[in-house]
């Protein structure tokens, strides 16, 4: 369900496609459309930036100096490579993205589902707000805290955690009907 919301969101977070764009560039020069596939790719389908928000951002980012295209390729491909000015700002993004996610994390419990949806009382979503918020903090600080030092255990037993967590929500839809 939480994917299902989350391809029908008019937006990401403002600036979050810049860095994106820029973390992808680090890795290898990339073309608009390479670019897109990877975040979709990345998001497991569940965003997928259009070439409205891609190529103006990307002609952007060249005209403030932090990618340059290359010449295109023999199959007429336009790709962007990261410059040392992109690098640089790109060494903020750690910092940008922590203020983010802490923003998402404040936000009041997601969406409201549309008015023909069966939906809690909305006296009732703040019973579920402080787990959501206080599973959320747990797991970015996994991300950031195990960035690198994660072993393919520790990864197993966080999917353990979740899937286990699902598991019993699901039960519950079942016992309600669905």
């Amino acid at each position: 369900m939480f994917i299902h919301w989350m391809r029908h969101m008019a937006c990401a977070p403002k600036g979050l496609l810049r860095y994106l764009i820029l973390e992808k560039l680090s890795e290898k020069p990339m073309s608009g459309s390479e670019l897109m596939d990877r975040i979709e790719e990345e998001s497991h389908g569940a965003w997928r930036p259009s070439p409205g928000s891609i190529y103006p951002l990307l002609t952007w980012l060249q005209e403030k100096g932090f990618v340059k295209a290359l010449p295109r390729d023999e199959t007429g491909i336009k790709r962007y490579e990261l410059t040392d000015k992109g690098r640089k700002l790109l060494e903020e993004k750690d910092k940008i993205r922590e203020k983010l996610v802490e923003k998402m994390v404040s936000f009041p419990l997601l969406i409201p589902p549309p008015p023909f949806v069966s939906r809690l009382p909305e006296d009732r979503l703040g019973e579920l707000h402080k787990p959501i918020k206080r599973l959320f903090i747990a797991f970015r600080e996994f991300m950031i805290l195990s960035k690198d030092k994660a072993t393919k255990e520790d990864l197993a037993e966080v999917g353990r955690v979740l899937e286990e967590a699902a598991e019993k929500i699901e039960e519950l839809n079942r016992k309600f009907g669905r």
